[in-house]
């Protein structure tokens, strides 16, 4: 008698196996006396294509969708069909007796597993092992409560009508919009999806605000106060004009003549005080990370993307340093907190000797107990908070120990104060005319010492009202300190002085706003139950958001500049063809998840789901048929040339006052800097190709795929071959500072002569 035991991944493979004491490090499974385990790579199955039913559905007509299979067949994926063969030929052992499903524990980790469970035919009876950490002991103690698989049954039918579905919608609408978008002359493939479109049409509809935004120039009025006539004593302040108008402050003139009127009108009267207001505001630390926060942050701090993000995180997992990264909670269980004191002593005993100090005030205070805003049972379903193991962090370096860190940071600070933050407002005024001051003072750290804020947070995530004040009006209506002055007091009108301002539009989403807006999708929706199926999942969940975006943006509906995401117009007119508001908006994920929640419980059956899922997709099939072709715009710029790599048109392009050159060849990546004309800014001394700076600073040439040395940048430029016409190479001589032309097509070598000569 053999127990199987099969993981998601091969770490945690191995992970398991040393927990129980079974020695080995093979390939594909190790094998002990009575256990055997072995892994997955992720997802061994995937679901087939159509033509896979029928091969005349290989190509693609608009009166073969939809499309539904009588039952939904399945393959080994052709990249790991070897460790698909290994896992089902265990499967099959006559030896092997009980099967222990230990991929991650979640909805997609079921899906994993039930997909090579049945695609190899195996009967045999199930046993889940659940686990949020990879440590030898939270191993061991998941090992010794598993639970028979029939358990988890209502999890494992929505794993899989979440797929079924997500294929039926994806698979038809696909063909069906991209079928009409090409009678309207679109190019390539528009792909649809449940979770994929309604993203991109966040960043669309931002772009679009940003696009119709009609600026509106306003003007404010300032005034400079001195109290006491103390100027040696720092006791000038500044203050906004401001009136009350049916509750509401309006601080602002839409023209320049009345803030100079009102100025001209006030200018060498005194002021008075009004009210001075002091309070002191608590600010309770940060609650723990799930995954998307933790992107977030670190998209914010340094720039990573979601993806690379969730990479690290992984690897940190599998060093057993961090809990299981793909939590959608930020709260920890009553068990959980139990054993936060290994976790705060393996960080005292680590590499961050930086939170040592912090680490012994706990020990000076002890036993401190995490707040019960930190932990709550009820807000964790499969995974609690990300937080440090019991296993101290010794020689991360880079991105590791950057990511290592803000999870410390976040863990330790629950167990510290509050932030207090004295907030002052003096009402000046001039006559009748009002004036506000306001100002900020950091009285105690607290937490923040600990886990300190990135930066101030952001005031406009919308468009700004008419009138709003631009950034730079904002930045200095606040001041960090002020004079002491007290009401009624007499003060000095030094200055009053008009500033410009200008309405400004919304920005365009970093990596970080785009994982927050799809994180907080579902909110707008009327409907409570909806709201509260994607009350923590939003659109995506942790583990799938990285991929949306990277999906859009290999897809060619989004491209990365820097840290900002843009749709590009082949995205742009894919939402704004699509006349199915429900494929555009969380609602359609709102209403699965909901439906899903209710099979995982059992209350739902998941025939009666997918019977739904296909009216609903012969719904919106015929919805896309009906609609009429559109023009659509090019995709591309101006064409500027042909590219070296693959043929296909070179098209100029423009970002930010600079351009730059990209080809429109499906799959091709070559882009490169150039000027208003499409011009390369730098082309390569070898072959005359343009030249690409990558984001290290280093040079490489597009055509030949040369790396650029500095010596390079005193070789002579490429010239015209004076028989055919072709870019000549440049060639070094064993001479010292002395080059030569040759050209490739007719062999024609010239001498290049010294500069100067």
């Amino acid at each position: 008698m053999t127990c199987l035991i099969v993981s998601e991944k091969p770490s945690m493979g191995r992970a398991i196996a040393a927990a129980l004491g079974i020695q080995g490090n093979g390939r594909s499974f190790i094998q002990g006396s009575d256990v055997i385990v072995t892994w997955c790579v992720g997802h061994l199955v995937e679901a087939i294509g159509p033509e896979g039913y029928d091969p005349a559905l290989k190509q693609w007509r608009l009166d073969t969708v939809p499309f539904f299979p009588d039952a939904f067949r399945y393959s080994p994926i052709e990249a790991t069909k070897d460790q698909y063969e290994v896992v089902a030929r265990l499967l099959s052992r006559e030896d092997v007796t009980e099967v222990v499903n230990a991929t991650d524990a979640g909805r997609e980790g079921e899906l994993i597993f039930d997909l090579v469970y049945r695609l190899a035919g195996c009967t045999k009876p199930v046993l889940r092992f659940w686990t949020s950490s990879l440590t030898d002991d939270a191993i061991r103690e998941a090992y010794g409560r598993m639970k028979p698989g029939g358990t988890y049954t209502g999890l494992r039918d929505a794993a899989r009508s979440r797929q079924e579905a997500d294929w039926l919608v994806g698979i038809n609408c696909t063909r069906a919009q991209t079928l009409v978008m090409q009678k309207g002359g679109g190019k390539g493939v528009y792909s649809i999806g449940r979770v994929q479109t309604p993203t991109l049409a966040l960043l669309v509809n931002r772009e679009l605000e940003i696009t119709n935004f009609v600026p509106k120039d306003f003007w404010t009025l300032w005034a400079l106060f001195q109290a006491g006539g103390r100027p040696a004593e720092g006791g000038s302040y500044k203050g906004k004009w401001f009136r009350k108008i049916e509750g509401k402050d309006q601080d602002r003139f839409e023209t320049e003549e009345e803030a100079k009127a009102l100025a001209a009108k006030l200018a060498g009267l005194p002021g008075k005080v009004a009210s001075v207001t002091s309070k002191t505001e608590k600010k309770k630390p940060e609650l723990l990370y799930d995954l998307t926060n933790l992107q977030k942050e670190a998209n914010k701090r340094f720039g990573f993307t979601a993806e690379h993000t969730l990479e690290v995180a992984q690897d940190l997992y599998e060093a057993k340093l961090i809990s299981y990264p793909r939590t959608n909670s930020r709260y920890l269980t009553e068990a959980d907190a139990q054993k936060a004191a290994g976790w705060i002593k393996a960080i005292s005993q680590g590499q961050l000797t930086e939170l040592q100090p912090f680490v012994e005030d706990l020990r000076k205070r002890w036993p401190v107990k995490l707040d019960k805003r930190f932990v709550n049972d009820k807000e964790v379903e499969d995974h609690s908070a990300l937080v440090p193991t019991e296993n101290s962090a010794r020689n991360l370096q880079g991105d590791r120990l950057k990511i290592y860190e803000l999870i410390a940071r976040r863990f330790l600070a629950a167990f510290f104060p509050e932030r207090l933050e004295g907030k002052t407002t003096i009402i000046t005024k001039i006559e009748k005319e009002t004036f506000k001051t306001t100002g900020t003072v950091v009285k105690e750290l607290g937490w923040s010492a600990v886990d300190p804020p990135h930066s101030r947070p952001k005031k406009e995530t919308k468009p700004k009202e008419e009138g709003a004040e631009s950034e730079e009006a904002e930045d200095e209506e606040e001041s960090s300190a002020l004079p002491s002055v007290k009401k009624d007091e007499s003060v000095e009108t030094r200055d009053l002085f008009p500033k410009t301002g200008k309405t400004t539009p919304p920005k365009r989403m970093s990596e970080a706003d785009l994982l927050g807006a799809m994180q907080s999708a579902g909110k707008e929706l009327d409907d409570d139950e909806l709201k509260g199926a994607m009350r923590d999942c939003g659109l995506g969940t942790p583990a799938t958001r990285a991929n949306i975006i990277e999906t859009l943006l290999k897809r060619g509906y989004a491209e990365r500049k820097r840290n900002i995401l843009q749709p590009t117009t082949k995205g742009i007119e894919l939402i704004q063809s699509i006349e199915a508001e429900t494929l555009k908006s969380p609602q359609l994920t709102g209403e699965w998840e909901a439906r899903l929640e209710h099979i995982r419980r059992g209350e739902e059956q998941r025939v009666e789901f997918m019977d739904s899922i296909r009216s609903f997709v012969t719904e919106l099939v015929g919805r896309i048929k009906q609609q009429k072709p559109k023009g659509t715009r090019p995709v591309t710029g101006p064409e500027v040339g042909t590219c070296p790599k693959c043929g296909a048109s070179l098209h100029l392009k423009a970002w930010e006052g600079s351009h730059y050159v990209k080809c429109g060849g499906e799959g091709c990546k070559v882009t490169f800097g150039s000027d208003g004309d499409g011009k390369p800014l730098q082309i390569c001394p070898s072959c005359g190709g343009p030249v690409r700076t990558t984001r290290s600073g280093s040079k490489i040439c597009v055509a030949c795929e040369r790396w650029l040395t500095t010596e390079d940048q005193s070789m002579p430029a490429p010239a015209p071959c004076a028989t055919c016409g072709r870019p000549m190479r440049v060639i070094p001589s064993t001479r010292k500072g002395q080059w030569f032309h040759r050209c490739t097509e007719c062999g024609l070598t010239q001498e290049i002569p010294p500069e100067g000569t």
